[in-house]
């Protein structure tokens, strides 16, 4: 399959357009969640994963670097530590849809605020004995991945925040389903400004 960035940045162009006097800027630290490499094999492979991310974002969209990594085991193997398997990773996303909005009303404390979007994103695995494959391929450092999230928080300070979130995503090259269910602490960037 041939590789194309363009999709990617026409997203993270928009995203990065003014809206409601500039774009938010939210800072994800740290965001802890359980995680599957792969859907369809979930009872071999579990476990938890730990990320950073810079978000720059509007009501309507939003662009991430970031980087985190995973820890994952075979829960039915009797040998834990032969299973286990570090998989630290760099991340480019951009998503469109409903980011922490609630409207206008977004940076006013006591209200409820939530994430539904589709996203587009790359990410490089840095172990690659770690990657999940769907055939017996050889496992590619660099995926290219289509996913959507979900989320909910309650504001109650506008600048420091927890959110509950689920989010899935395709990896195109490794033709897996890897989903996470967890939280992101985060902190509005631009509360004040």
């Amino acid at each position: 399959m041939k590789f194309s960035i363009l999709p990617l940045l026409l997203f993270t162009a928009l995203s990065l357009q003014a809206q409601y006097g500039g774009p938010r800027l939210f800072l994800d630290i740290p965001s802890f969640y359980a995680h599957t490499p792969d859907v369809q094999n979930v009872g071999h492979r579990l476990g938890a994963g730990l990320e950073v991310a810079m978000n720059v974002g509007t009501h309507w969209g939003v662009a991430r670097l970031g980087g985190g990594t995973t820890f994952t085991f075979d829960p039915q193997s009797d040998e834990f530590s032969a299973t286990t398997l570090w998989r630290p990773y760099a991340l480019l996303e951009a998503g469109a849809g409903m980011y922490r909005s609630n409207g206008n009303e977004c940076a006013k404390n006591h209200q409820s605020a939530f994430t539904a979007m589709g996203k587009v994103g790359m990410r490089y695995d840095f172990n690659s004995d770690a990657v999940a494959i769907r055939d017996a391929g050889t496992p590619e450092q660099l995926d290219l991945t289509l996913g959507v999230e979900l989320g909910y928080f309650y504001i109650r300070d506008v600048f420091s925040n927890l959110e509950f979130v689920i989010s899935g995503n395709y990896h195109t090259k490794a033709k897996v389903i890897s989903a996470n269910i967890g939280f992101k602490v985060f902190l509005n960037l631009r509360a004040n400004g």
